[in-house]
């Protein structure tokens, strides 16, 4: 292997995070009306916890979906995130010994990871930003699929969203955290089992 600098071919790394954010969400995409669930998981689908507000069910159940997708395409396309979320395991166990319940125990997870999660480009330092302790592309990348997300979703809209449109993200990092709370504890009998 060479180190001469010379050698190397320049990289704009703003055009290579395009073109990564386009192709998983290309991705997400042709997975969505492939009816990729049988049942959509009971977490992902809460109506009791508007996101995006009350105003927006339709909006928000779409953002979580993708969010969710993004995490499964991850998986699929980059070896580092086949890896599971070490954190999350313990974490869920948590929520389940207070709630008793798998389901509301990763909403309430999965709810307060995305509410807390930057809704800007996330700093790798800052604690809030759990993003970037899920293996895989990394928090910057998984910020430019949202907006992606967000900005298919919105296009054509005749009315604009109620509040900022950069709160939008908080649905889709909710279906990434669900994804990954799935990930982490394949079944809820694991869960029940382990916190017995």
């Amino acid at each position: 292997m060479t180190t001469d600098p010379s050698s190397y071919v320049p990289v704009n790394t703003t055009v290579l995070l395009q073109t990564l954010v386009e192709a998983v969400h290309e991705q997400v995409e042709e997975r969505r009306p492939t009816g990729w669930f049988a049942v959509v998981p009971p977490a992902l689908d809460n109506p009791d916890r508007p996101l995006s507000g009350d105003n927006e069910p339709v909006l928000d159940r779409e953002l979580r979906m993708s969010g969710y997708l993004a995490r499964i395409v991850e998986v699929d396309k980059f070896e580092p995130a086949q890896r599971e979320a070490d954190w999350v395991g313990g974490m869920l166990a948590e929520r389940y010994a207070r709630t008793g319940d798998f389901d509301a125990a990763v909403a309430s997870l999965c709810g307060d990871l995305a509410c807390a999660e930057p809704v800007g480009k996330p700093d790798p330092e800052d604690p809030n930003a759990m993003s970037w302790r899920v293996p895989g592309p990394g928090g910057h990348v998984r910020h430019y699929l949202a907006r992606r997300a967000i900005d298919e979703l919105l296009r054509g809209r005749e009315e604009p969203v109620e509040g900022d449109p950069a709160d939008l993200k908080i649905p889709w990092m909710y279906g990434f955290f669900v994804r990954t709370c799935h990930e982490a504890i394949a079944d809820a009998a694991a869960l029940e089992a382990e916190t017995a």
